[in-house]
């Protein structure tokens, strides 16, 4: 087999699939197999139907290839045919409302794989045999009785694949397929394939929306990797044309469209035909290791080098520390300026952000992310409960009471912190307090099995599900729109406290008129200082709010009864694409912002507030880092300035600069608004026009009118 005739190939594949697949493009044996598995044992205790099923939709399940693939596992998927049509409307009806179903599983997490390539499929099973041999409670029987048949499910199918290899001439991908369906992989190949097939498994036939981690895969690999190059079994490049199969998988099984500013419009795919629709797989890449010492990975350039910008998954999340190789610096800062699906993290304040969150500072440096830049503890964590953390909302629900009348007359700027404080501690209260009680909770639904709990830290050692066995069940802590919230607190401490002041009633009377007769207090508060513009008034708000709602996790975190951390705030700018929906629902605001326009994005400043990608930068960096666990700051970039090696001198200083003065992380999307508009009335010629989002990348043209014209409108005010 020749690797690179095969990697071309199969690149041109992927690519076609992801350009011109129909947006009704369905995976219907899936749906037909689940559909009869359902009626087949839902009867069952819920275990023993998930696992009976699992084992009847595996064991039906095609295994079809193609004579070009290093990696195998792929998934029938085709238009249906008019009866087909039908049916699949027939069951969307009966079945799309029921979740909780052994097929709807909402993954978003990472998988242990450290603990499945060291023993493999054969571990898992072996590790709940000798568990359902010191069980003797029935429920908890029946969760490892449905996890080991999971377990048999998922390697009997990989075992089928090899029988379909071998039949078709393809002998060393059987062999592969062979050996890790009973053992532990032994091949860098077999550790990737052993990886793919998980993924691709739970993910089209078992998830929906199912976004998966893949690990610190550069890491994972490694002693594979390094082992074959020094028996000469394998060369760097043939490792790099498996590491693009990989890449091409995990691609081509998505769906058309984009689920987040597109709102499901009628030209997507939608979650119920493709279970991975637009699902982003996260890959990490760099960093420190778990005992904190920088060690230079040969496997790190290797993915680097092998990112496609064509391909939207994986998506690669780049852990920069201070000791970061330059050559490395510079191929991840080409794939940013290239629209990659690369997004960048700083290890500097990362790990100390998990370690003020209360991680461990070994189990800190091992941190992973999932689909969107939502933090993990890998494989050792769960997202238990989220705070809504829409902080424009906070501020006005806290300040003003549901006529629009001020809560009280505030003597100052300390004044209204201190009714947001109030506020927002009743809220982390409460949410702890839910987060204790869940430690108790000793009914069925704690032995309720998914998928995901086969695969995570916990689940099987205490024979309950991840959300009540993981060691850190989070309490996620969103803080989303700091630039128009910043702004508020700006706007409020000039027009209410400053030297010409604005009288409470007429704040009052403008803000429910939408300014309207105001326009000339909406033209004074949108002058004023505002976060971006690197202005020490304005960034000065963000900092302390940020400040105040981290104190105040910290402190709810303990336990009053023990003194003790129980519960973990992971405190996360990040908001999606939450800032249409947000504004839709938030009314003017003292800032000059009218009622319905959307809010900042993430931790971007409000569109128009700032010309100079410095001052943007100047002020993110500001924020206190060390202190959050994840987040996101999507920077715009016109393409003319990035050409060249002029153009990536500029971004990689750029970027050195605001990682060295405490930023977090940043992803980047460089676009043109007048391509943007060419791209909407000539679609068919700017098919590989990728925009970000705000974790994934996304083709400008399948996406809705709607969502074009919000990231047309981001790009032109930013």
């Amino acid at each position: 087999m020749n690797f690179a005739v095969c990697s071309n190939k199969l690149l041109d594949e992927t690519i076609d699939l992801l350009r011109n697949k129909p947006v009704n493009s369905t995976y219907m044996e899936r749906l037909f197999l689940v559909d009869r598995a359902e009626d087949m044992f839902s009867h069952l205790p819920q275990p023993l139907y998930v696992g009976n099923a699992t084992g009847y939709v595996l064991e039906n399940a095609s295994c079809p290839l193609k004579p070009y693939d290093i990696i195998l596992g792929r998934f029938p998927e085709h238009v249906p045919e008019d009866d087909e049509e039908r049916l699949f409307l027939e069951i969307k009806q009966r079945r799309e409302n029921q979740r909780g179903t052994f097929f709807t599983d909402i993954g978003h997490c990472c998988f242990d794989w450290e603990f499945l390539l060291k023993n493999g499929l054969g571990g898992y099973i072996e590790k709940a045999e000798n568990k359902l041999k010191e069980l003797k409670n029935e429920e908890q029987r029946n969760f490892v009785f449905g996890m080991l048949m999971i377990y048999k499910a998922y390697a009997n199918f990989i075992s089928r694949y090899a029988d379909v290899a071998e039949k078709a001439g393809l002998y060393d991908a059987a062999a592969v397929c062979r050996n890790i369906s009973s053992g532990a992989p032994k091949t860098f190949r077999e550790a990737v394939q052993l990886i793919s097939f998980i993924l691709g498994i739970y993910s089209i036939y078992f998830g929906k929306c199912a976004t998966i981690c893949c690990g610190r895969m550069d890491i994972l690999l490694l002693p594979f990797y390094e082992k074959d190059i020094d028996e000469g079994t394998l060369t760097r490049e043939d490792a790099g044309y498996i590491l693009d199969d990989f890449n091409c998988k995990t691609s081509m099984v998505l769906g058309r469209g984009e689920h987040q500013m597109s709102l499901y419009a009628d030209n997507n795919t939608g979650w119920f035909r493709n279970p991975m629709y637009d699902s982003p797989v996260y890959v990490i890449l760099g960093g420190y290791p778990e005992f904190g010492v920088y060690k230079s990975n040969p496997l790190t350039k290797l993915f680097l080098e092998r990112i496609h910008p064509r391909l939207e998954n994986p998506v690669f999340i780049y852990r920069r520390t201070k000791y970061t190789p330059d050559d490395e610096w510079t191929l991840v800062c080409d794939k940013l300026r290239q629209n990659a699906s690369v997004i960048v993290y700083n290890d500097e304040t990362i790990i100390p952000g998990f370690i003020y969150s209360g991680i461990s500072p070994e189990d800190a440096a091992g941190y992973t992310l999932h689909g969107c830049n939502w933090p993990d503890v890998a494989h050792k964590s769960v997202h238990a409960k989220y705070i809504a953390g829409c902080i424009p909302t906070m501020i006005m629900n806290s300040i003003f009471d549901e006529n629009g009348k001020f809560v009280k007359e505030f003597s100052s700027i300390d004044d209204i912190y201190d009714i947001i404080a109030e506020n927002y501690r009743c809220e982390l209260h409460q949410a702890a307090k839910d987060m204790r009680e869940r430690c108790n909770i000793n009914d069925k639904s704690v032995h309720t099995l998914s998928h995901r709990d086969c695969f995570m830290e916990g689940p099987l050692d205490a024979a309950k599900g991840v959300l009540y066995s993981s060691p850190y069940q989070l309490c996620i802590n969103r803080l989303r729109h700091i630039g128009t919230a910043a702004d508020i607190m700006t706007s409020l401490e000039d027009l209410l406290f400053g030297e010409n002041p604005v009288s409470a009633e007429v704040i009052e009377e403008a803000l429910a008129a939408d300014f309207t007769g105001y326009e000339t207090l909406q033209k004074r508060a949108r002058s004023l200082p505002k976060f971006g513009q690197d202005n020490e008034r304005a960034d000065s708000h963000a900092v302390r709010l940020m400040n105040l709602f981290t104190d105040i996790a910290k402190e709810e975190g303990v336990n009053p009864k023990t003194g003790r951390q129980d519960v973990f705030f992971f405190s996360a700018t990040t908001g999606d694409s939450n800032h249409i929906v947000s504004g839709k629902n938030l009314g003017a605001t003292p800032d000059g912002r009218s009622a319905g326009k959307p809010v900042s994005e993430n931790l971007s400043p409000y569109p128009g507030c700032s010309d100079s990608v410095t001052a943007i930068l100047n002020s993110v960096s500001k924020l206190p880092f060390d202190r959050f666990a994840g987040g996101v700051l999507n920077l715009k970039l016109p393409k003319n300035t990035l050409s060249g090696d002029s153009g990536l001198a500029i971004l990689k200083a750029l970027f050195e600069t605001y990682f060295e003065n405490g930023g977090m992380q940043i992803q980047l999307s460089v676009t043109d608004v007048n391509e943007l508009y060419a791209a909407q009335k000539n679609p068919d010629d700017y098919r590989d026009l990728m925009v970000r989002i705000t974790g994934y990348s996304a083709v400008f043209v399948d996406m809705s009118k709607e969502a074009q014209n919000e990231i047309i409108r981001r790009d032109e005010l930013t």
